[in-house]
């Protein structure tokens, strides 16, 4: 293989001749290349047919197609590889002709000289919206799957109609609210559909019992959390903060809920906010053991109970939600 330097001044030379835009033009994916700064030097035709930008734009029209939100992430990751050399490797949207958005996978590597200098970038831009696409669908499938188990749930356990779609409504309301990043509302909105799963463990006299629980009783029941955690992992793809509001929505600020008796900020965030808009919907709705709280008293209960059995800052934030309502 001949050394870099020999192949660049070879690629310069292309590069004036009417061969290595040929080469580069026939190619089925875009191919582009840049200078040892990350100055863009040249793209193929490809990206002029999919974009309709020529190389009289800046930087090819690359930051101009971009998806304005894929922008910042892609710009530092092009300068941290710049700087360290490593290979180039994102995701992110590309405006067509038609001003629709596409999905691609741009790739690149560094071409170093004899001294190990960085010399230029190639890369190329291929399209991915075809596996894009499919990964959302099997996304939304599973996510509609577990809403679908908690729905069951729901059922199981005569609870109001619309607690399982009411608690995660809410429950990313105030999570936005708070400041959850998408990602974060993701993770809630999949514990939530999940937060009762460890319930079809437990039995129907001791799930449906009209009464006060007996202490043995009551163990069993807390058991729920637990096991909904473990029946929730072996689905295999349930994220570990959505797991984690799945155990721990039962403790309390205090340290006195369960199952681990955690306390304060040890309780994992998702779980903290969720305990708050559980609590709530329990009051506010018909059970086997007691009938709908008003809203007013509901409310005067969780501000009663902010540092105490809930994190003070999701009660306050739960109460300004409920004033904007």
């Amino acid at each position: 293989m001949p050394p870099a330097d020999s192949f660049l001044e070879t690629l310069d030379a292309l590069h004036e001749g009417s061969t290595y835009l040929r080469l580069l033009n026939a190619m089925p994916v875009m191919l582009w290349t840049a200078d040892a700064t990350g100055v863009w030097q040249h793209v193929n035709s490809r990206w002029a047919d999919y974009s309709g930008l020529t190389g009289h734009a800046a930087s090819f029209g690359f930051e101009e197609a971009m998806h304005p939100a894929d922008i910042p992430r892609a710009l530092d990751a092009w300068r941290q590889s710049i700087s360290s050399r490593d290979t180039y490797r994102i995701e992110y949207r590309l405006r067509s002709q038609g001003g629709s958005y596409r999905w691609f996978l741009i790739e690149g590597v560094c071409v170093t000289d004899r001294a190990g200098q960085g010399i230029a970038w190639v890369g190329t831009c291929t399209d991915i919206e075809a596996q894009k696409q499919a990964e959302r669908e099997a996304l939304d499938t599973r996510e509609a799957g577990l809403r679908a188990l908690g729905l069951a749930l729901e059922a199981r356990d005569r609870e109001t109609r619309g607690h399982t779609d009411r608690v995660t409504a809410q429950a990313l309301q105030l999570g936005q609210l708070m400041g959850l990043s998408p990602a974060q509302l993701h993770d809630l909105r999949l514990g939530a559909y999940l937060h009762d799963l460890g319930k079809i463990a437990v039995p129907d006299h001791i799930l449906l019992k009209p009464g006060p629980l007996t202490p043995a009783e009551r163990r069993e029941m807390q058991g729920h959390a637990g096991e909904g955690e473990r029946l929730a992992a072996a689905l295999g793809f349930v994220p570990p903060a959505a797991l984690e509001l799945v155990r721990h929505h039962h403790e309390r600020w205090d340290g006195q809920g369960y199952p681990d008796g955690l306390a304060g900020e040890y309780i994992p965030l998702l779980a903290r906010i969720f305990a708050v808009i559980d609590v709530y919907d329990a009051l506010t709705s018909d059970r086997p053991y007691k009938q709908a709280w008003p809203h007013e008293r509901a409310r005067a209960e969780l501000q009663a109970e902010a540092g105490k059995h809930f994190d003070p800052a999701a009660v306050r934030a739960f109460l300004e939600l409920e004033l904007r309502a």
